[in-house]
């Protein structure tokens, strides 16, 4: 596991010496010695020298900036990278190479690694000059890159990425599918939860689904709270509706975390822009040729449609050429260590020229884009396929599948990748659609047993309403009866007055 701090500089000579040489006792013996407490450094410049120069400079060329550059300190547990072996140091050095490109990709950077801390840990000191190339502009710390809860984001991703273990456990994010189960069989939380999951499978976009929600019954509500120590802003979700299945009708709450994370605002949000992305190209399908009908060989030929509609949905980009190259960089690092060779070869820097200057490979790539549609083009097979009166999905792959199965180029397994694409948006449809099914008769199943259940609980209200009826009845005819009884003896042995007299009482 690594830890991560940033520090401002506005002297980056004063700090590469102090990485250097140290300071107080431990400088003074270097110097005198001849000796310095550098384990291992690199960076973008010929030399540590050349990059403290070009620090300087670019602070002459921004006078307003404060800061000649960042500092980005990287810390690894002795148990994960060992301070006595070389090869452990090297991978922490490119490893903090990586993540300074990773946070500022278009600054030069230079990484001086160290090992005689005080916790005799592992640790790089990895210095960002304070210039963007690609804007000319200085690096906005307090705002972007190296903001210090994005660092630690993109060191905790690069970490996994690397095989480093990541400071914290890891919370696996819970989908509702899983967690459904968790809840009573018709409970509150199980229904609300199926009917926001529903929602969202036949929700497009994040606005059809807020309008989804509305309309079944849902209403969405947002909550923005406000750390006051790091002032960090988040917004969370929860989720109200009438429920109509419990003892009493009304409504009732739930957070969203509290049903699954997928169903959370950021689970919402990371699910329809996977969709987006997935649906990029797709959507983007050629319409249908107009079939020609049969002419006479005399009739004049028609003109031939243009055939600058079908591979077109797919252009280059200047970013993803950079993108591109940004991915066989890091392949190309991770392979060099795998292999226990340097990755500071050639092929290291013609990458990193066509990332830092992507528009002579994004022409040449265009150019193989141009020459794989035009041998498309001439494809007759092709040309049959695209005439289908009705290709629609199915032949729009199958005409991708033509095309990309040799994969011989980046062209052809980018058409292989769009069928893969198409196939299985089919198979999730197909599945959607039928757990979408399964779900409506688990639910109508419910509904009758439910309503059994309720009649059943009636005619058990009514017989004991019928039985507490009739003893009610019983008892009071009974009270009516004894009183008749008593009424009628009275009448037929009224008693005598008793004699006032005590010499009369037993008949003396």
């Amino acid at each position: 596991m690594s830890t991560t701090h940033v520090q401002s500089l506005p002297n980056v000579r004063g700090r590469m010496s102090y990485t250097e040489f140290g300071e107080g006792k431990r400088r003074r013996a270097h110097l005198e010695n001849g000796t310095d407490r550098i384990a291992a450094q690199m960076g973008d410049a010929a030399s540590r020298g050349d990059f403290i120069v070009y620090c300087e400079g670019q602070k002459h060329r921004h006078p307003n900036a404060v800061n000649e550059g960042y500092e980005l300190r990287i810390s690894w547990a002795t148990d994960e990278l060992d301070p006595s072996k070389a090869d452990d140091i090297q991978r922490g050095m490119e490893y903090a190479y990586t993540l300074c490109h990773e946070l500022a990709p278009d600054s030069m950077c230079w990484v001086t690694m160290h090992v005689d801390g005080e916790g005799g840990c592992v640790h790089a000191h990895a210095t960002i000059a304070n210039h963007d190339a690609r804007t000319g502009q200085v690096i906005n710390k307090g705002d972007t890159s190296l903001y210090a809860p994005r660092v630690k984001a993109v060191n905790d991703e690069l970490s996994r990425e690397n095989g480093f273990s990541v400071l914290g456990a890891d919370k696996e994010m819970s989908l509702w599918e899983q967690k459904r189960e968790t809840f009573q069989p018709g409970s509150f939380d199980r229904r609300l939860g199926d009917r926001v999951a529903g929602v969202r499978d036949r929700s497009s976009t994040l606005d059809e689904f807020r309008r989804n929600l509305e309309l079944s019954g849902v209403t969405l509500k947002e909550t923005t709270k406000t750390d006051g120590k790091t002032g960090e802003v988040t917004t969370g979700w929860s989720y109200k509706a009438v429920d109509e299945w419990g003892p009493k009708r009304r409504t009732r709450k739930r957070r969203a975390s509290n049903l699954a994370d997928d169903l959370t605002r950021e689970g919402i949000e990371a699910y329809f822009e996977a969709k987006q992305r997935e649906l990029e190209v797709p959507q983007q399908d050629a319409p249908a040729p107009e079939v020609l009908p049969d002419v006479p060989e005399t009739a004049e030929p028609a003109a031939q449609p243009s055939a600058d509609f079908a591979l077109d949905v797919y252009d280059l980009d200047r970013a993803y050429v950079s993108e591109m190259a940004s991915d066989l960089q890091k392949a190309h690092i991770h392979r060099s260590r795998e292999e226990g060779k340097p990755f500071m070869d050639e092929r290291y820097e013609r990458l990193v020229e066509a990332r830092n200057h992507p528009d002579e490979q994004l022409a040449k790539l265009r150019e193989d884009v141009d020459a794989a549609r035009r041998e498309f083009y001439a494809s007759k097979e092709a040309r049959d396929t695209l005439q289908h009166p009705c290709p629609g999905l199915l032949a729009g792959m199958h005409v991708f599948a033509k095309a990309g199965c040799n994969a011989k180029d980046p062209v052809s397994r980018m058409m292989a990748d769009m069928t893969a694409m198409m196939l299985r948006m089919m198979i999730q449809q197909a599945l959607d659609e039928e757990r979408r099914r399964q779900r409506e008769e688990a639910e109508r199943r419910v509904y009758e047993s439910r309503k059994n259940m309720w009649d059943v609980e009636k005619r058990l209200k009514a017989a004991e309403k019928a039985l507490s009826n009739e003893d009610e009845r019983e008892t009071k005819a009974h009270a009516k009866t004894m009183q008749a009884r008593y009424a009628r003896a009275r009448s037929a042995s009224p008693s005598a007055p008793r004699s006032a007299g005590k010499d009369t009482q037993f008949g003396e």
